[in-house]
């Protein structure tokens, strides 16, 4: 028996989230079905993170326990051809029986897609936030430095649960120029939920003159930002986790 670090890569758009879940279809329980048809015998998988329905994933590390007598490389064969065709294992590695995909994470990098455009378009909407105005590059980053460092994010963000904390530490977020709109990037020790997707939706909204400059700041002093709604979950893209040089 060894432990495995898996990253795996997601279409969200068909899921209700990553997290196995009763009734509604979820990433968590076609990748359990699929480890089950290669023997893997445990109850539960471990992941980096939650992410919501309909947010996609292009680095969702996970870690279980498995008795496998072949290369990883086999395993991700084997695995990939029992995965659904928008679920699929990326990279698959022997780690140290101590890690843990969730608490030994030291950072998390999001990205989210915008795209500026009258109509929409079927080929970019699957996977971006469609405005038909540009919103003000320049302005949006000039807010967007204001989330660097640490703050109490409760204006932006729940917790995980009732006793825990949101005091979060962000070490990037910026946004930068694409061919059909502009992206965000956003990385962070812990992200609170829908804490992304609730920076966004203020962003875009100070960058397009419908929410004043200081809404960031005004929500770290006040734990309120104004009345704030959660950005589109298909623009938003778990891309990377981080666990320093000798497991990455």
């Amino acid at each position: 028996m060894a432990r495995y670090k898996l990253i795996l890569a997601y279409d969200g758009t068909a899921y209700n989230g990553y997290q196995r879940q009763a009734i509604k279809h979820s990433v968590q329980h076609e990748l359990e079905a699929a480890l089950r048809k290669i023997g893997w015998q445990g109850k539960t998988l471990t992941a980096s993170g939650r992410t919501d329905s309909g947010v996609h994933a292009h680095g969702q590390v996970l870690h279980l326990d498995l008795d496998w007598k072949h290369s990883t490389e086999t395993l991700l064969t084997a695995l990939n051809a029992f995965l659904p065709d928008d679920i699929a294992a990326l990279d698959a590695k022997e780690v140290d029986e101590g890690f843990h995909a969730r608490y030994s994470a030291l950072s998390r990098t999001y990205r989210y897609q915008l795209y500026v455009q009258k109509h929409r378009n079927p080929l970019i909407d699957r996977f971006a936030w469609r405005v038909t105005v540009r919103p003000d590059l320049e302005l949006m980053n000039l807010e967007s430095r204001d989330l660097l460092g640490e703050h109490d994010f409760i204006a932006f963000g729940k917790a995980l649960n009732q006793t825990g904390t949101t005091i979060r530490k962000i070490y990037q977020a910026e946004w930068t120029e694409t061919s059909f709109g502009m992206d965000f990037t956003i990385k962070g020790n812990a992200f609170l939920n829908h804490m992304v997707r609730r920076i966004v939706w203020v962003l875009v909204h100070v960058g397009s003159g419908m929410m004043p400059r200081g809404a960031v700041i005004k929500g770290f002093e006040t734990g309120y930002a104004g009345t704030v709604a959660l950005a589109p979950s298909r623009g938003l893209t778990l891309m990377k986790v981080d666990y320093g040089e000798e497991i990455n």
